[in-house]
């Protein structure tokens, strides 16, 4: 480790998180590990998936695809967006299944033994073929000589309007049903979908962020992901003195500040100035604008140089400090860069390190 912020993940709370999607239920779990396992490294998470039993992944691009395979990574890798028209040998010869974008991409791609998934657009409008398109586009791909492989849509506020979403769904088995075609996979629950749905003809859930811990509905998922630091500095103000650029903190002499070599480039936004983060036994309040490489913290109390400091974890929940930005979960995830050590844990003991940059 290079710099004392780090990225924690807890592989056991990972594994309990996919027993709960995987206990009580015959579907088949989609392990969806995109945007690099929302941050914990996808390549590690589809090894804990697989240990697991899951032998199902999705993407969002080919690169991504192409990560897992070099990384050893078999078994079935769904790859959820688009893919280059002409990137079709390559997806064949690492043995890849892609979606339909749309009705144009299916017309103008060679698809004779390629692996796909009739995407459905049943409300999100994203991509996917319209339902009054599903037709003609099986007839399509079956006349191309694709692999048919499955049929799949995607819910659009699966986290909070439910009456919406349901209706999303039985337009989806309707399409499925009048198509009158034996698909090996059905599948459109993403976490919250998979909670909270009754999806009573998919044999398939697509499960991303719950696999993280997190989910709309109360559940007995486990947090995974953990953000820390550690003091670099410690220093008294002056009442009068100022803190950072734009000087928008003046001291009134109280309290301790904390200097901590994390910033805006570990993907730690210059908007949370004003928030909360854990040191040691005592919340403390980030002050002045955050840099590129540091911020500074506001304690009532002294902490020591080295002293950990929490950023989002056990005492800082990551859903309700997304709420408090104005954002979701995934964006705080994905955006943590390159430059944090991965830290994993079994056990609660750290027993591997990974700094992605090497």
């Amino acid at each position: 480790m290079y710099r004392n912020s780090y990225v924690e993940i807890d592989l056991d709370n990972l594994r309990h998180n996919i027993r709960f999607f995987t206990s009580d239920t015959d579907k088949k779990l989609i392990g969806v590990v995109k945007a690099d396992g929302y941050g914990m490294i996808d390549y590690i998470e589809a090894k804990t998936l697989k240990e697991e039993g899951v032998d199902h992944f999705a993407v969002s691009s080919l690169d991504e695809a192409l990560n897992l395979r070099d990384h050893g990574i078999d078994g079935s890798i769904l790859i959820l967006g688009q893919v280059p028209d002409d990137s079709m040998d390559l997806i064949k010869k690492n043995d890849l299944s892609i979606v339909t974008l749309s009705m144009p991409f299916v017309q103008r791609v060679q698809l004779d033994g390629v692996k796909v998934h009739l995407k459905l657009n049943t409300g999100m409008n994203r991509i996917g073929v319209r339902t009054s398109e599903a037709k003609r586009c099986l007839d399509l791909l079956k006349d191309k000589g694709a692999i048919i492989e499955g049929v799949m849509s995607h819910f659009s506020s699966a986290d909070d309007d439910l009456e919406y979403s349901k209706a999303q769904y039985e337009r989806f088995k309707k399409c499925v049903l009048s198509l009158d075609y034996d698909f090996p996979l059905i599948h459109m629950s993403a976490t919250d979908g998979a909670i909270a749905v009754d999806d009573d003809i998919c044999n398939a859930q697509r499960i991303g962020l719950g696999l993280l811990g997190l989910s709309a509905y109360k559940t007995g998922l486990k947090q995974v992901i953990s953000l820390y630091s550690h003091v670099s500095m410690l220093k008294k103000l002056e009442a009068g003195e100022t803190v950072s650029y734009g000087r928008h903190y003046t001291s009134d002499g109280n309290g301790w500040l904390l200097t901590i070599p994390l910033g805006y480039a570990d993907g730690f936004y210059r908007s949370n100035t004003g928030k909360k983060v854990w040191c040691e036994n005592e919340y403390g309040t980030i002050v002045g604008s955050i840099c590129m490489d540091q911020l500074m913290i506001l304690c009532e109390h002294p902490h020591d140089e080295g002293s950990k400091v929490e950023l989002f974890g056990s005492h800082i929940d990551v859903a309700e400090r997304a709420k408090e930005l104005g954002t979701i979960p995934y964006e705080l995830y994905t955006s943590l860069s390159d430059r944090l050590t991965r830290k994993y844990l079994k056990n609660k003991k750290v027993f591997m390190s990974i700094d992605p940059r090497f």
